[in-house]
């Protein structure tokens, strides 16, 4: 995005042997990270909950190097356009999960008769582990939706068209949101016009959490971070854009 605010900088381009070469060092950084602590304890719990949202990250970047670098679309829909079941379905194999994608029919609504039973399964991964308030079908983790993002309406964007405009590394894949209340199967995520304010005060609208003092976010090089809530809106609109060549500062 444009903002009037923002400076602009040059585009960053990765090339993807280095995508690849960040994805397989982020794979074992999470195996580790989801050991139990050095002496003996629990993994930190935020931490925990940003490893599933990296796994999911890390799907959608598999999902693209199935197809032709593409990311999936935001939602399936039929030929009216009737928006049926999340970008999550499409992952589905990809998180282990290939006989439940199996059974779901994709011409049929999320909460139809055929998929409801399958809408209420509790996927473990898509669900931030210390948030008690997620439903056991919900979801924590939602994708931005909008034209300047990553997922546009009813369309997808290119690894390499991140590459060639602001830069992977620089820009958001997905994001953790607190008490969102949406079904992991239901094809509704968080619409750009939505971040508007300080992820603190985002609860149940935006990238938010119910982590102390940050919320996790996944980048589309391959990397998770948490981000504190108090950044500034116009930073994050910055990072959750694609092709804005906005200017971010090193310390946010």
């Amino acid at each position: 995005m444009n903002d009037p605010e923002l400076k602009k900088s040059q585009p960053i381009k990765i090339k993807r042997w280095k995508i690849m070469a960040t994805t397989f060092v982020i794979i074992i950084i999470g195996v580790y990270l989801m050991l139990p602590g050095i002496n003996g304890g629990p993994a930190h719990p935020q931490m925990q909950c940003m490893n599933n949202l990296r796994w999911i990250g890390i799907a959608n970047l598999d999902y693209a190097a199935e197809n032709s670098d593409s990311l999936p679309i935001s939602y399936i829909s039929d030929s009216k356009g009737n928006k049926l079941l999340s970008w999550r379905y499409s992952l589905l194999d990809l998180l282990d999960n290939v006989y439940l994608k199996k059974a779901i029919d994709p011409l049929q609504a999320w909460d139809s008769v055929a998929n409801q039973k399958y809408s209420e399964f509790h996927i473990l991964v898509f669900k931030c582990p210390t948030d008690e308030l997620v439903p056991e079908n919900g979801t924590s983790f939602f994708t931005i939706t909008g034209e300047e993002t990553l997922f546009p309406e009813g369309s997808s964007v290119t690894l390499d068209q991140i590459s060639e405009a602001d830069g992977l590394m620089s820009t958001i894949m997905l994001t953790e949101a607190a008490d969102m209340n949406i079904h992991w199967l239901e094809p509704m995520d968080i619409p750009f016009s939505n971040v508007n304010n300080r992820p603190r005060e985002m609860n149940g609208t935006g990238p938010s959490s119910h982590h102390q003092h940050s919320f996790n976010v996944f980048y589309a090089d391959g990397h998770a971070s948490s981000i504190s809530k108090d950044v500034d809106p116009k930073v994050l609109r910055a990072l959750i854009t694609w092709n804005g060549c906005e200017e971010v500062p090193e310390e946010f």
